[in-house]
């Protein structure tokens, strides 16, 4: 297209210069003579120099017309790109920007998640050693106790009464069952991991369990 509006100019140029000059003055006598023109009067001659002036003024308004819509059409190409440029730079800021701010709140969303997690199982386990220990001490001690009542096994949402009054619910998956012995059966809670306890129960196995708190009053063990 550069190319292109450089050669309209050139002819432009040209042309305007000629069309300054006089036709019959310009040619050679030799031309003059050729195409006989000597048989012309000056008027005639007059009306020809007129007539190619008018030609050669048409074709130097085309040439400014043609030159005008080059350079209209470049300076439109010139002016789309850019844009195009400038929205796509823009377009691809908003969303990196929109992307990194999303990936920011998720990564806080799930952090304080699990900062409420580990402040809900501390404070569990901190309410669970007040009840199963009673008193100043801070560090947890396994508890060590008997069931209330004849022991007949377990299963995911049994509840097992210690004689100290407290009672816990089974909460594993897994089952057991066995005869009654007739006698107190000792058991065991232990601390697991993330809060969860066990209960140890003797020849009775060792299910995951969850406290549920303690009794109206404490049973004595039958």
């Amino acid at each position: 297209m550069l190319s292109r509006l450089t050669l309209i100019c050139a002819v432009l140029g040209g042309t305007v210069v000629r069309a300054d000059d006089s036709f019959t003055k310009a040619l050679t006598p030799a031309d003059f003579q050729a195409a006989g023109l000597g048989k012309l009067t000056p008027d005639e001659l007059a009306k020809l120099d007129e007539l190619v002036r008018a030609q050669q003024s048409g074709a130097v308004a085309k040439a400014k017309e043609e030159t005008a819509k080059v350079v209209t059409e470049t300076v439109t190409a010139a002016v789309k790109e850019e844009t195009t440029k400038a929205v796509t730079a823009a377009v691809r800021e908003e969303t990196t920007k929109a992307v990194a701010q999303e990936v920011r709140q998720q990564v806080q969303a799930e952090d304080r998640t699990a900062a409420q997690k580990q402040a809900s199982s501390a404070g569990f386990i901190d309410r669970v050693k007040v009840v199963l220990k009673p008193g100043t001490e801070i560090e947890y001690t396994t508890l060590d106790a008997t069931l209330v009542g004849a022991f007949h096994g377990w299963q995911n949402g049994t509840i097992l009464t210690l004689a100290n009054g407290q009672r816990w619910v089974v909460v594993d998956d897994d089952r057991y069952w066995a005869p009654s012995s007739g006698k107190p059966v000792h058991v065991r809670i232990v601390p697991g991991i993330l809060g969860s306890f066990f209960m140890e129960i003797e020849k009775g196995g060792r299910p995951r369990v969850r406290f549920l708190g303690n009794a109206a009053a404490p049973q004595a063990p039958q």
